[in-house]
């Protein structure tokens, strides 16, 4: 066994003649079971005239598979190895099996890339003095949550006649849903789940169907408009899912909403027996605990960025996990553009091969930083004794269960867990880590391009047009390429570490077929449905 570049192995293989000869007639044997040679039944044809027949080359290269499967059969069960990709051979099957001479030895190389040793001592580690922006009290989060608390308990009156309704005031309506014929006419009728009678709609943004709150705004009361939307791919009527509609919607009331003042009788409706300064006070808290959440995440990003400045050279990443990595971000990248409003036909232009392609090269610098940062952090906990404790993650497990329920999502524990437990440790190593540091906390800190995506603008560029040969754009253009494509996935790391928490075996097979990515896109969200008055 030989170590190569990039954490990989090299594994030397040598096939004694007398084996490759036992090899090669039983190959002989099995094809002669099949093969339809002129003069001779199945089974029992010679095995020079099956040669003859076949040709030297082809029952060659299928003695040559049979002795590599062999081989790396062998070499798995002799060598001890934590491996993360599929063994290959170092040239091509049809390389090697212009070499081999039936009943003489074979000798050929396996390489396979193995999980890199982390060479940390703790004088690396801890000690560590690092920069971390302070985050701000979110005065916005917290006048949206108290204003979202008025509007909930705002006292609703009736509009003066002949008002027309604006946004932000509600009307009660009877809707009737209608199929769309071609020419923009009403088809057949809808079912009754997407209409009723006496239906309050609040008239805001974003709380139905495109183009339906829109289409109310200025409505009288006895006027009825046609609006036509269009479902979403996900409603609760999986029935009208994508079609095109028509509401004929009827007003029978606008409704202004009007704010209570901010007072103890404000807050009396929202709980009982709470005065305005208990209620500010919840909320200033609940504002404060998402502070200390983000000022937690600032601090752990500076951390694992110290981490990393000390092992950069301790140890080198495999290829195959970079492109596990980079495979994850992309469709995590797509994941968060549908999840923004990106539409199906939107993302199928992006999923190229060019484009994956060129994604591989921009992410590689900031996959790597990140291998080398998660490595690291286990590393440390090992070294530390530092382990999770089994109701934690239970308990967290149980919150996520309990938020799909409510979301009407399928849950699969099997999944969810050990991307849970590998997020929970992470996060409890990182606090450790915490306590043996010196932080600063600053007011402001502007991250560098290398910071961003792990390597110069210039440098990205030179990797990505190397192979395309084409001109380099400006720098500034890659820098703004890097955020919007990596900085929306510093969360979203969960199935990698899961994946390094729990290292495959040594894989079998002898070639490495590259697939394309198999890309999960989060679902749109549901309709919201008006509520019957």
């Amino acid at each position: 066994m030989r170590k190569k570049p990039k954490s990989s192995v090299a594994l030397d293989i040598s096939i004694p003649a007398d084996v490759s000869k036992q090899v090669h007639d039983q190959v002989v044997r099995e094809l002669s079971k099949t093969a339809k040679v002129p003069g001779f039944r199945p089974g029992k044809v010679p095995a020079a005239a099956l040669i003859g027949a076949l040709g030297a080359d082809r029952v060659n290269a299928k003695t040559v598979e049979q002795l590599v499967d062999l081989g790396m059969k062998q070499a798995g069960n002799q060598v001890s190895l934590q491996t993360c990709g599929e063994a290959r051979l170092s040239e091509e099957m049809e390389s090697v099996a212009a070499g081999y001479t039936p009943g003489h030895a074979l000798d050929f190389t396996i390489e396979v890339d193995v999980y890199p040793e982390v060479q940390l001592t703790p004088e690396m580690y801890t000690g560590l003095t690092v920069d971390v922006e302070k985050v701000a009290f979110n005065q916005e989060a917290y006048d949206a949550s108290l204003l979202k608390l008025r509007d909930q308990h705002a006292d609703v009156v009736d509009a003066e006649e002949g008002a027309g309704a604006t946004m932000g005031e509600q009307i009660v309506a009877n809707m009737v849903g209608y199929a769309a014929l071609p020419d923009g006419g009403r088809g057949e009728p809808l079912p009754m789940v997407a209409g009723g009678d006496h239906v309050t709609i609040p008239l805001a943004e974003g709380k139905f169907m495109p183009g339906l709150v829109e289409g109310l705004e200025g409505i009288q009361v006895g006027v009825s408009r046609d609006i036509p939307v269009t479902f979403p791919a996900r409603t609760s009527a999986p029935e009208l899912a994508g079609k095109d509609a028509i509401f004929c919607v009827t007003c029978e009331k606008v409704q202004r909403r009007v704010l209570a003042p901010l007072d103890d009788a404000f807050a009396n409706k929202v709980r009982s027996d709470m005065t305005f300064a208990e209620l500010d006070e919840k909320l200033r808290e609940g504002v404060q605990q998402e502070q200390e959440a983000a000022q937690r995440r600032n601090t752990h990003k500076a951390l694992e960025r110290g981490i990393i400045s000390k092992v950069e050279d301790a140890f080198e990443v495999p290829d195959t996990l970079v492109e596990q990595v980079s495979k994850d971000r992309f469709a995590a990248m797509l994941s968060d553009m549908r999840e923004r409003g990106s539409t199906d036909e939107q993302l199928k232009e992006l999923i190229t091969k060019e484009n994956y392609e060129r994604y591989l090269a921009i992410s590689r610098p900031s996959s790597v930083m990140q291998i080398k940062a998660d490595f690291s952090i286990k590393e440390i906990g090992r070294q530390q004794g530092l382990t999770l404790k089994r109701d934690e993650v239970d308990d967290e497990i149980m919150t996520l269960q309990a938020q799909a329920m409510q979301r009407g999502e399928k849950f699969k524990e099997s999944e969810v867990r050990p991307k849970v437990e590998a997020t929970l440790e992470r996060g409890m190593i990182l606090d450790w880590l915490q306590s043996q540091s010196t932080i600063n906390f600053i007011d402001s800190k502007e991250e560098s391009p290398e910071e961003i995506l792990g390597a110069s603008p210039e440098e990205l560029a030179a990797s990505v047009l190397e192979a395309e040969g084409k001109a380099a754009p400006e720098p500034a253009g890659w820098l703004r390429l890097g955020r919007h494509l990596l900085g929306p996935l510093e969360t979203r790391r969960c199935a990698t570490r899961a994946s390094i928490r729990n290292p495959p075996q040594m894989a079998r097979r002898t070639r490495v077929i590259a697939a394309a990515p198999k890309v999960r896109t989060a679902r749109p969200a549901r309709a919201q449905r008006p509520t019957k008055q």
